[in-house]
């Protein structure tokens, strides 16, 4: 009977904290409603480093497809052309469209990064095809974070 009841009043605690930790978030978010202008695009953490992460590993592929030796077929092209696209997908979850966020770097940076890849698509569209804007893409990562 004694272990019942302290398994009865752990689901209890489980329950209260629970309850308690998804109220904090509404709050919070409730707050962030009321505390932020109407035209503030609040990023949380958990957006903003599952996008930059993704970013990273889109240039790193970005990079890998264009060190590979030889010219540039068809097919890599192609490769090349799925990767800018997939960064511009990426980045739309943090797109601000000139709007102040959280992250001032991101609001500083975005756009223009969104317009390298923009530019570095039409290149490769172009007749004959232009690789050049490709290499300033992943170099513009340096813009906010360096070369540490």
């Amino acid at each position: 009977m004694a272990g019942e009841m302290q398994r009865a009043r752990q689901v209890l605690i489980t329950l209260l904290v629970s309850s308690a930790l998804v109220a904090c978030a509404n709050v919070a978010a409730l707050v962030r409603r009321h505390t932020y202008p109407p035209n503030f695009q609040y990023i949380t953490r958990d957006q903003l480093h599952s996008t930059m992460w993704q970013l990273a590993d889109s240039v790193h592929a970005l990079d890998a497809v264009m060190r590979q030796p030889g010219p540039i077929d068809e097919s890599r092209r192609a490769d090349i052309e799925s990767r800018l696209r997939a960064m511009l997908d990426t980045t739309t979850v943090l797109q601000s469209d000139g709007r102040p966020t959280n992250h001032p770097l991101l609001t500083e940076h975005l756009d223009r990064f969104r317009r390298d890849v923009t530019l570095a698509l039409a290149g490769i569209k172009a007749d004959p095809p232009n690789y050049y804007l490709v290499g300033s893409v992943s170099g513009a990562c340096l813009t906010c974070h360096g070369t540490d």
